[in-house]
């Protein structure tokens, strides 16, 4: 258990910075975990191919395989998880009573790095809201779009929210 807790918090690492470059003895200082293990855990996940590894500079250097599927699907799951656990759904609920809530754009790909922010469509009006707070625990800014009829959204957005991830409610098209 402990040992898939370490693990998590390193992959978590590259999750929030997809496009850094990481050394054994940074990540060791970051996740407060011995560099042996930070070295095991490495290991592990470059032989499931969710990270890179490059020697460009006297100790090597790790980076997310952000072409890696698996890398993209975790990823996902890992902010789903994360928006559901710090209760970003729950607050949104309770002060908009929307329809839906839709995750959409990059991050409802795993496709979001670390200057990307995450995408919240609300099926609501529109009311102003302080989301610092969430913003900080998932290292994201949060943009949240307003629309209380689906019917006003053009094609492509609609398309977007279609093949994004319902966190809450129902989304009727038709």
């Amino acid at each position: 258990m402990i040992q898939n807790y370490s693990r998590y918090k390193l992959l978590q690492e590259f999750f929030d910075f997809p496009k850094k470059d990481f050394q054994i003895r940074e990540l060791s200082r970051r996740i407060k975990l011995a560099q042996i293990s930070v070295t095991n855990h490495l290991k592990s996940l470059l032989r499931e191919n969710l990270i890179t590894k490059e020697k460009k500079y006297i100790y090597p250097s790790f980076r997310a395989n952000i072409n890696n599927e698996m890398f993209k699907l975790l990823k996902k799951q890992n902010l789903l998880f994360r928006i559901k656990t710090l209760g970003l759904t729950d607050f949104l609920e309770e002060k908009f009573k929307p329809n839906c809530i839709i995750l959409f754009g990059s991050a409802s790909r795993g496709e979001d790095t670390e200057n990307s922010d995450v995408d919240l469509f609300i099926q609501s009006k529109e009311l102003d809201l302080n989301l610092i707070k969430y913003e900080k625990l998932l290292n994201r800014k949060i943009n949240l779009l307003f629309e209380p009829n689906i019917k006003n959204l053009n094609k492509e957005l609609l398309n977007n929210l279609i093949n994004g991830e319902k966190l809450y409610g129902y989304f009727m098209v038709f």
